[in-house]
């Protein structure tokens, strides 16, 4: 772990390993080698709810095309959320559990 450690602090060229930093390079690392995948976010003033499709990664921020949300005025909006706001994120991958709608009960 330690060697993972200094590896992504001489990526990022301080010398230094810096937790925010290495937050930031996983988690927008994520979102980037998913483009197009269904996610779903809790974020910052919890428990504000998003369920949508990655469209990209613009510095720090995530867009997001909702599918459905918390609010349903807000459905089928898209939304650029900064890293530091989310809570909670699961990305859908081929081989893992399913995103339900919320709405429906049944796996979109």
């Amino acid at each position: 772990m330690n060697e993972d450690l200094a590896k992504i602090a001489d990526q990022l060229g301080d010398g230094m390993t810096n937790i925010n930093d290495i937050r930031y390079s996983v988690v927008s690392g994520h979102f980037q080698n998913n483009p197009g995948k269904r996610a779903l976010l809790l974020i910052f003033p919890f428990p504000f709810l998003i369920i949508g499709k990655i469209v990209d990664v613009v510095s720090d921020f995530v867009v997001i095309k909702a599918e459905v949300t918390n609010v349903t005025e807000l459905d089928d909006e898209e939304f650029r959320v900064h890293l530091d706001d989310i809570e909670v994120f699961y990305i859908e991958q081929p081989d893992g559990p399913k995103i339900p709608d919320i709405r429906t009960g049944k796996h979109a």
